[in-house]
């Protein structure tokens, strides 16, 4: 039996609301991290100054918080990878209007793009789009026994733009599920720390394959 979990439990948890102890699931079962959450790029010996110009929920799941989430998330992978320069998330909001952000209206308008630039002279704009969220859960009961796996499945694409002419350098794009194994009649529920691990897989990956993408294709 595969059913739908229901669109405001997503909601409600990526917007902020912890999981009460009652809910903690039971006799569960998560993949660890992949080999490519500590890969990297061979940083150049100038490194580029990039901004986060904006991060836009395209999926069918409407969450306030995933812009600024995924930006977070970006904001670190970025730091980590020490490829790039990168602006501070939290300076870049304090600037500018979330609602640029969310909807990347920056990118959309010259007169917004310009003055980004010459406010935090940046050379990159990195922007970025939740295009699939999906949880699906699968149940099999027996006479014997019962089971549950709850699927969390999220699809991002990210893409980098000269901050100057609005060039398109390189693109991204990764997707991610995590799986939680229930077993033994030990039903629990789905736990908002998964979507938060698969989204900031999918963003790694994403953002090493956009960086691979511009690597090869920058003079050396």
């Amino acid at each position: 039996m595969i059913q739908k979990l229901a669109c405001v439990v997503v909601l409600s948890l990526l917007s902020g609301c912890a999981t009460g102890p009652g809910n903690v699931p039971q006799s569960i079962e998560t993949s660890g991290p992949p080999a490519f959450m500590t890969a990297s790029v061979t940083p150049p010996a100038e490194r580029k100054l990039v901004a986060i110009a904006g991060f836009e929920n395209r999926s069918t799941y409407s969450a306030d918080k995933l812009w600024d989430t995924s930006g977070q998330l970006v904001t670190n992978h970025l730091m980590d990878m020490m490829y790039f320069r990168v602006t501070e998330w939290e300076k870049m909001k304090r600037l500018f209007d979330w609602r640029d952000f969310s909807t990347m209206n920056i990118i959309d308008s010259p007169e917004k793009r310009n003055k980004m630039r010459k406010i935090l002279l940046c050379e990159l704009f990195l922007t970025g789009a939740v295009t699939y969220f999906d949880v699906n859960e699968q149940s099999k009961v027996s006479a014997f026994s019962k089971s549950k796996t709850i699927e969390t499945t999220i699809r991002v694409d990210l893409s980098l733009q000269d901050a100057v002419t609005g060039e398109y350098l390189s693109a991204g794009k990764g997707a991610w599920t995590e799986r939680q194994s229930f077993s033994k009649g030990k039903l629990g529920t789905w736990d908002s720390g998964v979507a938060d691990k698969a989204l900031d897989y999918a963003l790694r990956k994403a953002l090493l394959q956009l960086t691979e993408r511009y690597d090869s294709l920058t003079p050396k």
